[in-house]
């Protein structure tokens, strides 16, 4: 089952999950509102300091195949953003999970996400993925789905309806898997590939985080990305492309 997580401090989780309870029948139990093949479940504290919930949803009994985290994005920049993308940090845990560690995701998902997004075509809004950046931890297989990025867009009904949506018709479709490495955090080249050659991107490490890519982490963006054979660049990095090389992935 896909497990959509929802914080009661963030207020665009919160937007999200009003669409969501209103758009399906579902059956509310012991803090857990549970549909057809998915259910919801709500934490107290925000997502990204929420370590191991996928543990603390299987000691309720439920059986998880991937977990969404429904979320408000923030930036300084202010975009106007929907955004999907993987979960870790390359280097030190700043804004939750653990160290050097990345978690699995589900790049078919997330690609079947970012395309459903790109469809409903909100005005004003940027669809992209972003760089793999913070937390929680998990062991589950996972990906955030986000408005951006003040008070008025984790408010903007329209925004919040569209995230709610893309959930409820996610499809798992095959394309071919690949991690991105470059380029800015809003990964415009990788989110134009995606789209206009079908492939399915999950670990991305923007420029800024090149400096942390060495042989163990590479592996572990590969390992944490199921199904990954292909690397893409924005970008020259003939350090990392060696290193990808050497384990296999196609360039």
């Amino acid at each position: 089952m896909i497990c959509i997580v929802i914080s009661r401090e963030d207020i665009a989780s919160k937007n999200i999950a009003k669409f969501l309870l209103s758009m399906e029948k579902w059956k509310e139990k012991n803090n857990v509102y549970i549909s057809e093949g998915k259910f919801l479940y709500f934490i107290n504290d925000t997502h990204i300091y929420h370590n191991n919930v996928d543990k603390e949803i299987e000691a309720l009994g439920y059986e998880i195949d991937t977990i969404i985290f429904a979320s408000r994005h923030a930036s300084a920049a202010k975009k106007k953003t929907l955004t999907v993308h993987a979960i870790g940090n390359y280097g030190k845990a700043e804004y939750g999970g653990r160290d050097r560690t990345l978690v699995l995701c589900n790049p078919l998902l997330m690609r079947s996400a970012l395309e459903l997004l790109a469809e409903k075509n909100i005005e004003g809004y940027e669809v992209c993925y972003e760089a793999t950046h913070h937390g929680p931890y998990l062991e589950k297989p996972c990906f955030f789905i986000e408005v951006g990025s003040t008070q008025e867009e984790w408010n903007d009904k329209k925004a919040c309806k569209a995230i709610a949506e893309a959930i409820l018709q996610l499809e798992r479709k095959e394309y071919e898997v690949a991690i991105g490495i470059g380029g800015g955090h809003y990964a415009p080249r990788f989110t134009e590939i995606a789209l206009e050659k079908n492939i399915a991107f999950g670990h991305i490490s923007a420029r800024y985080a090149i400096q942390h890519l060495d042989a163990e982490i590479l592996e572990k963006m590969v390992a944490s990305t199921p199904h990954c054979k292909k690397a893409y660049f924005h970008g020259n990095y003939p350090d990392v492309k060696e290193i990808l090389e050497k384990i296999g992935i196609s360039l």
